[in-house]
């Protein structure tokens, strides 16, 4: 068996070895001399500011794009991140992370936006693919499978020229995917941290996740936005807080009278046990998760800030006086909802950036054929 192939190779210093050069923005590796595609000052600000940092040492790597190997320079820089917005340090926000929604409380903000809105998983089109390779492999290697169809264990297949074609071009849709979520993650982190550096949210369990929505974890990936997000708060100076789900019950706890209430799943606005409205549900955990102190619910606490958010939640719509309907099997109507299109940015007047996506700066360059623009933090070689 071939063994893999190399696919990192990285130096101690910047002085030996994989040496980068600044003043001409090539790569030397001995005699070899690798330029790289950098953009301009005036395309990507961002890359050139954390240029000016002294270059620790150098990380040259290979990635498949469409079906080609490219080579990337990774370079890691001396200090922090420079920051591409103003940041809200000291600023608490909650929130609240289901499979396909995210609800965001701030200050002077309340928003219920879709999860990944961007990335959009062509289903139809990936089980083409697996059903086409699925058919190659069961011709060219009758021998690997039982007569029912099942596996033989213990053998190995030998993939065809056809087989590797459709694998390379399922690895690119897969490739794509990837790229717009981690960008999708990233914007909205950056937004939340614009409303504060303290996120508040309840901690999620992503084997129940996988288990009853995994069709929706596979495309939005939450475990990997809530550990994004909490990098980029460690960055930015703040933190994420994880609270304990089962003590304090979110979805069913009620400020008003201090009794927890569970409800049906399908109940998405929580009818307030003071009669004074109702108010969409997961908008109204991420509202309690921003309000809980040392794990607990505290009443007084949470009245006064109720107080203050409640104008907030009254403009936005996501509380209104009174629902329009309630049917015997508890399902509420109200007579208008707002567009739960609404982007999280208009909430926020400036928007604020975490700082990079870690303590060192790397350079940035924007790979072809990604989705969106997606610009990858490693310039081609």
């Amino acid at each position: 068996m071939l063994p893999a192939p190399l696919h990192s190779l990285e130096a101690t210093t910047n002085a030996a070895n994989i040496i980068w050069k600044p003043e001409t923005g090539c790569i030397e590796f001995g005699d070899l001399t690798l330029p790289a595609l950098l953009p301009s000052k005036t395309q990507d600000p961002y890359l050139h500011q954390a240029l000016t940092n002294k270059t620790k040492y150098c990380r040259v790597l290979w990635r498949v794009v469409s079906g080609s190997r490219r080579w990337f320079v990774q370079l890691m820089q001396e200090g922090i991140a420079p920051a591409k917005h103003e940041q809200a340090c000291g600023e608490i926000v909650g929130l609240d992370i289901g499979p396909s929604t995210v609800a965001v409380v701030g200050d002077n903000s309340a928003s219920l936006v879709k999860f990944c809105d961007t990335v959009v998983q062509p289903w139809k089109e990936t089980r083409r693919l697996q059903r086409a390779m699925d058919r190659s492999k069961r011709a060219t290697n009758p021998h690997c499978f039982n007569a029912n169809g099942t596996w033989k264990k213990g053998q190995k297949f030998t993939p065809s020229k056809r087989y590797t074609a459709i694998r390379t071009e399922y690895a690119e849709v897969e490739r794509k995917l990837a790229a717009e979520r981690k960008r999708a993650h990233g914007e909205l982190a950056n937004q939340i941290l614009g409303l504060g550096n303290v996120v508040q949210s309840e901690t999620l369990s992503y084997l129940a996740f996988q288990k009853n929505y995994g069709k929706s974890v596979k495309v939005r990936a939450p475990g990997m936005f809530v550990e994004q997000l909490r990098r980029k708060a460690e960055s930015a100076g703040g933190q994420l807080i994880d609270l304990h789900t089962w003590s304090l019950k979110m979805s069913q706890y009620d400020h008003t009278t201090e009794v927890f209430t569970k409800k049906p799943l399908s109940q998405r606005w929580h009818v307030l046990g003071d009669g004074s409205g109702v108010v969409q549900r997961d908008v109204y955990s991420a509202f309690l998760a921003r309000c809980v102190m040392s794990n607990t619910h505290h009443p007084s606490h949470i009245e006064t800030m109720w107080a203050a958010q409640k104008p907030v939640l009254l403009q936005t719509g996501w509380l209104r006086s009174e629902p329009a309907k309630i049917e015997p099997s508890g399902k509420i109507t109200v007579a208008w909802q707002p567009a739960r299109a609404t982007p999280l940015e208009r909430v926020v007047c400036k928007r604020g950036l975490a700082a990079g996506h870690g303590l060192d700066a790397v350079v940035a360059r924007r790979e072809p054929g990604d989705p969106g623009g997606f610009a990858l933090r490693t310039p081609c070689l």
